[in-house]
């Protein structure tokens, strides 16, 4: 192997060196046996009068000596650029072949054919995610061959990616929770053979039941972690996690961080300061993963000393209701849906008034996939904080296609610090009386 380079330095690793004017050559060899097979080179090679010939294990052959004739110095010359040649040959003298000999430093193992990735997470944005890698070379060429379905109504990617390796090229897919994969670029299905389908269904399911957590109803969820019981709450969006202890609580679980440590944690989760904001979370212990939501104010008493959080926090389960009204807060119950990978089957039943609550929970948090999902569109934030001031009076829209209504909020403008009273009308759609609502508009006066 020769390695080019300039300017001209030595190389421990290096067994000879030959430097002349312009460049070093370096000859990577294995022992002294390399020697004896320059007498096997035949070739003609001319570069300039070289400097200096050493052996880097401190051989030095010095041209001046005199224990060699002028003939054998010409020989030994003969036989180094000989060697020289021979390697420059093989290898390719131009632009290409100096690239090519530095490649295997940083070259990366190959990907083996038919290697599918699959990664699942709660959003786009979020840290927290589970891979799996396989092979799998009939699936990879269903995908490959698969042709064009109909187009995807789906108003989220979905949460689990799929990427393969196509000559070279990386393809990236959606798969929803079915095993239907959709290329999101072109926002169109692509139709698999029904065993390739079936294969994928089974690896996602496997997957997603590895990511999110189990979905209890608050009654068996308060058996799963009695008072008293520790254990481990993991933030789906942040990947950060921290040990905590339900204290009390008989409609959901009062919890506090056991350390000072748990506390920063869960203070970091919320950007460094406390706040009432509902977070999706896993809550494991003995085994298990559960799904639930939680906020990040510290409120009430019944404190663990030492562990800096003055108070506790609430942790909710499907079904579970706040212990002063007793009712079911939507936020938190978005929440527990989003952490059981569940957040679109729920919203997509929601009715009208339930999808507003849940649009004006997400423009409260600034949670941009949570708006999409109410919206079935991209969208901005344009308010700091909002929150419904009176309780919906629901009408009966089951038969209806277009629906409008308006809301009084309380809310604080992108660019405001103060607090306003002011009327949200919304318009909202669906395409027939099976089909899931959509909010379209809503606009603030």
């Amino acid at each position: 192997m020769v390695f080019l380079y300039s300017p001209p330095s030595v190389s421990p690793s290096s067994r000879y060196q030959i430097i002349n004017q312009s460049y070093t050559f370096v000859i990577l060899s294995q022992s002294n046996s390399d020697k004896t097979t320059l007498a096997n080179r035949a070739f003609k090679f001319h570069v300039k009068q070289p400097t200096r010939i050493f052996d880097t294990n401190a051989i030095r052959i010095k041209e001046e000596a005199s224990l060699l004739s002028s003939l054998n110095r010409s020989k030994l010359r003969l036989l180094f650029l000989t060697f020289l040649l021979t390697q420059l040959l093989s290898q390719g003298i131009n632009s290409r072949s100096q690239a090519q000999h530095m490649e295997p430093l940083h070259k990366e193992t190959a990907v083996e054919a038919g290697t599918i990735q699959l990664q699942v997470k709660a959003s786009p944005g979020a840290l927290y995610q589970t891979e799996l890698t396989f092979v799998n070379k009939a699936l990879q060429r269903a995908l490959e061959e698969g042709t064009a379905g109909d187009a995807s109504l789906e108003a989220i990617p979905p949460d689990t990616t799929l990427t393969y390796n196509k000559k070279g090229q990386t393809i990236l897919l959606g798969v929803t929770p079915n095993g239907d994969v959709i290329d999101w670029t072109s926002k169109q299905h692509i139709l698999l053979p029904k065993s390739a389908q079936e294969s994928l269904h089974m690896q996602v399911k496997t997957l997603r039941a590895k990511h999110y957590g189990e979905m209890l109803p608050w009654e068996e969820a308060s058996l799963v972690l009695p008072k008293f019981s520790s254990f481990t709450v993991v933030d789906v969006m942040s990947g950060l996690s921290f040990e905590g202890q339900r204290r009390a609580g008989s409609h959901h679980a009062d919890v506090q961080p056991l350390t000072k440590t748990d506390s920063a944690t869960l203070k970091s989760i919320y950007g460094g300061q406390w706040s009432w904001d509902r977070r999706a979370v896993l809550v494991k212990l003995n085994g298990r993963t559960l799904a639930a939501s939680m906020h990040g104010m510290p409120h009430g008493g019944d404190g663990i000393p030492g562990n800096d959080f003055n108070g506790h926090f609430c942790i909710h389960f499907l079904g579970s209701v706040t212990h002063g009204s007793r009712s079911v807060d939507p936020a938190h119950q978005v929440m527990v849906h989003r952490a059981a990978g569940l957040l679109l089957d729920y919203v997509s039943k929601l009715s009208p008034w339930a999808l507003i609550d849940v649009w004006i929970s997400a423009a409260h948090q600034g949670d941009l996939q949570l708006l999409q999902v109410t919206t079935g569109q991209e969208q901005a934030m344009h308010v700091r904080s909002m929150r419904r001031l009176s309780k919906f009076k629901e009408l009966d829209t089951s038969q209806l296609l277009q629906f409008d209504t308006a809301v009084d909020v309380t809310m604080t403008a992108a660019k405001a610090s103060a607090t306003s009273s002011r009327r949200v009308l919304f318009h909202l759609e669906r395409a027939s009386v099976q089909d899931r609502w959509y909010i379209r508009s809503a606009v603030i006066h």
